[in-house]
């Protein structure tokens, strides 16, 4: 018997009307985009006013919504102009970066972005992290692309997997996307009331949407069966991969460790333990030659090439006469060095600072690579990512002079096939959605298919090979940009001038305290000299790419 022929009929329309009522009710609710609250930070005093309360805020709701904004001209990207933070509550926070002094903005924000217990969602979250720490050394952990979990929901299938998209499908909010608003200038002093609120609401949004897919996939109660957690864990700090299918997406849900990800940070850990060792090498006369690591000066011990004479500093003296005595700048590796940071001088948690960076270096000729421990210097956390924020202005100048563009649309290693692109996107629409698809629609898609591979007849197969088909190709005239900067030099100036450059740029942004005795701009460039003018056989490359001064030259000879 029917339960409700225990009910009247009228009893019955009434418990309908008020349960579509309460629904509609709630999904008005659940609909909303408002920020409850909104807070512009503008500067370091700002965030100082607001920090306790952010924190409290953003900490405590362990899922927070994340996306940046910035400009581009003449197709290239400026630094990340604003971020925005916001929970599933509305409680929004949008940082003006571009307005915060760059070397300033790890200080603030890192403890929050790089809490691993708060999770940090959006679409197309992994490009935004990678701006942040490619800008201001801002390391983001423990985020995910709601795309990944978006995916497989009924109300996707054949869906745009788009903010915009998955936000109405799923929430009823239409957030605004206009061009006028998404492109416009967010540098300007100051902001209009129109982007304050599309940035809220991209970021609040996304909170909502991961609020959403949870209770979808875990039930409204909690209490449906789901590998929700075991999904969500497979594809922390991911790129999407807009092939992955439904298999895949369970073969990686079942296991974990098959995800290919690094579980290293962007920012790697500090140093524990002390970099020099300053143990000392003496030739067998006494002189002392150069300051080691422990392991090196106990390799000779080992060998048989020398005898201990010292603990304390431990000290080896080579029974052989050595290729070499310390001459020149050379002298500058006898001396001992501090385990603190050059510039504040802190005796703990050290990074390993690259006065040149490796991206140009790795292009000098070999003799230049040798002795690289005087441009290897210890910074603490703080001074290294200031200083690898500065470095990154000295690359745009760079890009500016050397005309070698820093990831602009003219100068990446793969570009971009619309082509190909149409070609994939109609084999996945057909693959996912094939039977759902009107007749004529499906028919234009295998056209576009058969019209790539040259063939009049469009097989399942065929669809399976064409949505898995790469969109980018080989831009054969990439050349990077350290290898531009490169050689730039090498015809204008020289790489000895290019040098001095780097190490007068690092004396000048972070007007280091404590350097080590000898430290120099010119270090190694009278010895270079002293090699071109004896023509030693380690000079095997065309000496004019050093730039040598005739000034420099005419000393070493009057030396020699």
């Amino acid at each position: 018997m029917s339960i409700f022929k225990s009910f009247p009929v009228k009893s019955v329309a009434v418990a309908t009307a008020f349960g579509l009522i309460a629904f509609r009710l709630i999904r008005s609710r659940r609909s909303s985009c408002k920020a409850e609250k909104c807070i512009l930070i503008e500067n370091a005093d700002d965030w100082e006013l607001y920090e306790a309360e952010i924190v409290k805020e953003l900490a405590s709701s362990k899922v927070i919504g994340i996306d940046c904004e910035w400009v581009t001209v003449e197709e290239k990207r400026n630094a990340v102009s604003l971020l925005q933070l916001a929970n599933v509550d509305g409680f929004c926070v949008l940082i003006r970066l571009s307005c915060i002094p760059e070397w300033f903005i790890p200080t603030l924000f890192s403890p929050l972005l790089s809490n691993e217990n708060i999770l940090k969602v959006g679409v197309g979250v992994y490009e935004d992290v990678n701006k942040l720490y490619s800008d201001y050394a801002l390391e983001v952990v423990n985020f995910l692309d709601l795309r990944y979990l978006a995916y497989d929901l009924p109300e996707m299938q054949g869906k745009s997997l788009s903010l915009k998209s998955i936000g109405y499908e799923l929430l009823g909010i239409d957030i605004n996307k206009d061009k006028s608003v998404r492109c416009s200038n967010w540098d300007a002093p100051n902001l209009t009331p129109e982007q304050i609120k599309y940035a809220a609401d991209d970021a609040i949004i996304a909170a909502k949407i991961f609020n959403e897919i949870k209770k979808k996939k875990l039930g409204w109660f909690g209490n449906r069966t789901s590998n929700f957690s075991k999904e969500m864990n497979s594809f922390l700090d991911v790129p999407f991969q807009q092939s992955l299918d439904s298999n895949s997406k369970a073969r990686a849900s079942n296991n974990v460790n098959r995800v290919v990800r690094s579980n290293k940070t962007r920012y790697s850990k500090p140093r524990q333990k002390p970099m020099y060792d300053n143990c000392q090498l003496q030739a067998p006369d006494g002189e002392l030659l150069c300051s080691c690591d422990r392991s090196k000066a106990q390799w000779y011990v080992d060998k048989g090439l020398g005898e201990k004479i010292n603990d304390n500093p431990f000290t080896v003296r080579l029974n052989f006469e050595p290729s070499g005595r310390p001459t020149f700048d050379n002298v500058f590796y006898c001396k001992e060095k501090l385990n603190s940071c050059v510039v504040c001088g802190k005796t703990e948690n050290f990074h390993r600072k690259l006065v040149v960076p490796s991206e140009y270096r790795k292009y000098f000729p070999n003799l230049m690579k040798k002795n690289l421990s005087h441009d290897v210097l210890l910074l603490c956390v703080h001074c290294h990512k200031k200083s690898n924020i500065l470095d990154q202005h000295m690359r745009y100048k760079l890009a500016d002079v050397c005309d070698a563009p820093l990831g602009s649309k003219k100068n990446v290693k793969y570009k971009f096939d619309p082509e190909m692109a149409k070609v994939k996107s109609a084999a996945t629409a057909l693959f996912t959605s094939g039977p759902k698809i009107p007749e004529p629609r499906r028919e234009e898609l295998k056209q576009i298919i058969g019209h790539y591979y040259k063939v009049s007849t469009v097989t399942d197969e065929l669809v399976e090979e064409a949505r898995t088909i790469d969109t980018n190709f080989l831009n054969e005239s990439f050349v990077p940009h350290g290898q531009k900067v490169y050689e730039y030099f090498c015809e204008n100036g020289g790489l000895v001038q290019f040098e001095k450059m780097w190490r007068q740029h690092f004396l000048d942004t972070m007007k280091p305290q404590f350097l080590p005795d000898m430290w120099s701009v010119e270090h190694n460039h009278k010895r270079l000299a002293m090699q071109v003018v004896n023509h030693e056989r380690e000079v095997d490359f065309d000496e004019n790419i050093l730039g040598l001064t005739p000034d420099l030259v005419k000393e070493v000879e009057i030396e020699k």
